[in-house]
């Protein structure tokens, strides 16, 4: 009987060609993903779906679970099968695990997945690309909101930096009890209460003094997150320039291009020492770089960091420093557009006396929402100008 299921099963599995590269478009654009067929059938590397996806994806000895739309698939590692409930789909090759990657058979995302989650998931064979719906909530537009003109439901993560036995710096030109941290949670909130005003929902990742590590921070930004937004403070190393940089910067994920922004980098991501988790052997390095091969919204991110950079340099005494590039830790797992901001210099007199101001706290964060409401204005234009494409 079982034989002849798998008979049967295999009967409907269509022989694929092996394409270099297969598509994922969108509501947010369309995805490039690589085919490797290095095991003899085609098959793409499980982690570079996180992001177009929005799928979770979870490796235990030898078996693998992906949890998409609400639908758990179930791998066993080296069988050619996925099981959703009591749908079984043969694959016509294995997942497997090469350099502490899965491996998904192009059958499942071509032919497996459109068919179990039909009619969101489609399959385009004569074009190579899964083609992914949006649903009918996220489809329907809302009348404009009289604060904003957004018209869709958007949730946005605020980051505020460090936390808990991690300070962040001290704050040379700061009240004696306060540092970063302290004046992270009280930017973010105040952002918070400015984005809910706005009627754009927000989740954080921190609400109180607590130490959260760096790679769990953009975890927050889920299936339903349509930005990251980390908020930081500057401070310059002791020297000649230390009490004379001032002004903010704003950080998406790329490689750094200045030593300047080598070193913030550096900085934020010294917060690892805090962190009390096992060894993987992967150092920070290690996994920016690669999660930078993956992250497909860089480009994105680079838009809303021009933005939130324009608005925030408006109120700004100290200046503006421009939109920098560098390697955050913090950024690598949100898979939506990112930023880091860095709200102005601890070591500066006027900057710290801004930033502990009720003042100039409040300015901050309403400026940083003015740029992300543009930008996701901006975001809808787009979508309503693809949406009236053929």
């Amino acid at each position: 009987m079982i034989a002849l299921l798998t008979a049967l099963l295999t009967s409907h599995v269509s022989r694929l060609p092996s394409p270099e590269s297969v598509v994922v478009v969108t509501s947010r654009g369309a995805t490039v993903i690589p085919v490797s067929v290095e095991r003899g059938g085609p098959a793409v590397a499980a982690p570079l779906l996180i992001a177009p996806l929005g799928l979770t994806l979870t490796v235990t000895g030898a078996s693998a679970t992906v949890i998409l739309g609400g639908t758990t698939f179930v791998f066993q590692l080296g069988a050619p099968f996925a099981r959703a409930g009591q749908v079984v789909c043969a694959l016509a090759g294995a997942p497997y695990v090469a350099r502490d990657t899965l491996f998904l058979p192009l059958p499942w995302l071509a032919e497996c997945l459109p068919r179990t989650l039909a009619p969101r998931y489609r399959w385009e064979a004569a074009t190579g690309r899964l083609v992914v719906s949006a649903p009918p909530a996220v489809a329907i537009l809302r009348a404009p909101n009289p604060v904003t003109g957004l018209r869709l439901r958007h949730t946005v993560v605020v980051d505020p930096g460090h936390g808990g036995m991690d300070p962040g710096n001290p704050g040379l030109y700061f009240p004696e009890h306060l540092t970063e941290k302290d004046i992270t949670l009280a930017i973010s909130r105040l952002l918070r209460a400015e984005l809910i005003r706005r009627g754009i929902d927000v989740v954080m990742t921190r609400s109180s003094d607590t130490l959260i590590a760096l790679e769990d921070r953009g975890g927050y930004c889920t299936n339903d997150c349509d930005l990251f937004v980390s908020v930081h403070v500057n401070a310059m190393p002791p020297g000649r320039r230390q009490s004379r940089a001032s002004g903010v910067e704003t950080y998406f994920l790329s490689d750094a291009k200045t030593e300047d922004a080598q070193r913030v980098a550096q900085f934020e991501n010294s917060a690892i020492r805090f962190e009390s988790r096992p060894d993987t052997g992967l150092k920070a390095p290690d996994y920016i770089m690669r999660d930078l091969a993956m992250n497909e919204y860089v480009r994105q991110s680079a838009r809303l960091a021009e933005l939130v950079q324009g608005k925030v340099t408006g109120i700004h005494p100290g200046g503006d420093r421009g939109v920098q590039q560098a390697g955050f830790a913090v950024l690598t797992t949100a898979r939506r557009p990112a930023i880091l901001v860095e709200t102005g210099f601890a070591t500066n007199r006027d900057d710290g006396a801004f930033l502990t101001s009720s003042v100039g706290q409040h300015k901050i964060a309403t400026a940083i929402a003015d740029g992300i409401v543009a930008y996701l204005l901006d975001f809808e234009r787009k979508l309503a100008v693809q949406g009236a494409g053929p």
